[in-house]
């Protein structure tokens, strides 16, 4: 067996601890662990780390390999990286040819299809079900796994059941998100499920149907995994749901009762599955909160204090404060809209951001200068570079750096510092056994 997870997409549903270029799956919501650190602790639970592949894009490359290397070479090596998104049914068709090209699977393998960014509690439950949609998908059905409604929802899709096999259904058809009132109808009628978005097959089976119904993907990835990467741009953006599921014959349902599932696609979501103090607060972070009730505040970086306020939502980062009512957090995608419309940095960085080399965190963006501090990790170095509008200070506040000019090569060590003059060449490698902390401090040329 082999597991893709799909660990692209952009953050937003979650902003402001989400961003474009920091998506929700590297959150730290529940159990202190990030959700694809989470998924991946769930799925080794099914298949051995040598048979896990990553699918992601450029912008979360770094951040997904740190977390695979916490666990093995083998899932550190098996990412792929999508050089543009083109939704779940392309990623899944690559990730296909990945595992036949790479790692010689045979056409008859069973694969799942797992989100990076779910809550699945608890894990032997989930086995179990996993274990009865691999027994489906080897009689050539797409297996497609449902929750159990547990409330009327409008941010889910839905699976309506057709014909009962016993341990699972064939599928009647797939619903587009619905109003509340349909919502409730489903709930009563008792005749359909949540879309989990988690999916099983024989990739023989997959490719079958990829090939009758979305061919322009099949032909592409037929020329082999690398020639298919190659040409990944030119592939239809299609989700497996429209492209695949909703059209072919051979899909069914294994329904997953007795089972906490979440996608957390909304604050209110990560209200709902978190525990409440005596007054139905959820509070993360340093939070005092004084005749407070009903509420989510997550603090990130400082003191949180409430008074006398109820049923909010409140999220704090370093460059946002996010305030809303309970109930509302589906609306921050219109929030979003407008700050794009602004053209707004805080929708698409943090202030945090990941490197090749480490990552860098910026303290204070003022006026003609910019301080950022700088962490390298062991044996990894900033790329040469010079830079003709400004000069910089490094001062190394920890560890042990070695510091490379056009002309001259020498050690700097902690609370040692340099000054860089503009047009300079100029890196710095971190040749010690811990991390190196550089505070860099730019000053543009007309302050110099």
């Amino acid at each position: 067996m082999k597991a893709f997870i799909l660990a692209g997409g952009k953050g937003t549903r979650l902003w402001p601890l989400s961003r474009e270029k920091y998506s929700k799956q590297f959150l730290r919501l529940i159990d202190g662990k990030e959700l694809l650190e989470s998924t991946y602790y769930r799925v080794l639970s099914l298949v051995e780390s040598k048979d896990i592949i990553t699918i992601t894009n450029r912008d979360y490359y770094f951040y997904v390999k740190d977390i695979c290397a916490r666990f093995s070479r083998e899932m550190e090596n098996n990412i792929i990286c999508e050089p543009v998104g083109k939704n779940t049914a392309p990623s899944i068709a690559i990730a296909c040819s990945y595992a036949m090209d790479v790692l010689n699977s045979e056409e008859d393998e069973v694969v799942f299809v797992f989100p990076s960014d779910h809550l699945i509690k608890p894990v032997d439950n989930f086995i179990r079900y996993m274990a009865i949609g691999k027994k489906v998908a080897e009689r050539d059905y797409l297996v497609v796994f449902g929750i159990k409604p547990s409330r009327p929802e409008t941010g889910y899709g839905y699976i309506k059941l057709g014909e009962d096999m016993g341990d699972y259904s064939i599928v009647s058809e797939f619903v587009e998100k619905p109003n509340l009132e349909k919502a409730k109808r489903y709930i009563e009628g008792g005749k359909h499920l949540w879309n989990s978005g988690i999916f099983a097959f024989k990739i023989s089976t997959f490719l079958k149907e990829l090939k009758l119904y979305q061919p322009d993907i099949y032909n592409i990835i037929s020329e082999g995994y690398g020639n298919a990467l190659k040409n990944f741009e030119k592939m239809p953006a299609i989700s497996i749901d429209y492209g695949i599921m909703e059209k072919s014959k051979r899909v069914a349902v294994v329904s997953m009762s007795n089972i906490l599932w979440s996608d957390i696609g909304s604050w209110d979501a990560l209200y709902e599955i978190r525990e409440k103090d005596e007054n139905g607060n959820v509070l993360i972070g340093d939070i005092y909160p004084l005749e407070t009730r009903n509420s989510l505040i997550f603090g990130n970086s400082r003191l949180i204090a409430t008074i006398g306020v109820e049923d909010l939502i409140v999220v704090e980062t370093d460059d946002v404060v996010l305030i809303t009512k309970r109930g509302n957090g589906q609306a921050v995608k219109d929030l979003i809209e407008m700050l794009k419309a602004d053209k707004r940095e805080e929708i698409i960085n943090h202030t945090e951001i990941f490197e090749a080399w480490g990552k860098h965190k910026t303290i204070e963006d003022g006026n003609g200068y910019k301080i950022r501090k700088l962490l390298i990790k062991p044996g990894s170095y900033l790329e040469l570079e010079f830079h003709r509008e400004r000069m910089e200070h490094w001062i190394v506040a920890k560890g042990i750096g070695e510091l490379e000019t056009r002309d001259k090569i020498y050690r700097l060590k902690e609370g040692e510092s340099v000054v860089i003059p503009s047009c300079s060449l100029h890196r710095i490698r971190n040749i010690g056994g811990l991390p190196l902390e550089v505070i860099e401090i730019q000053m543009e040329n007309s302050y110099n």
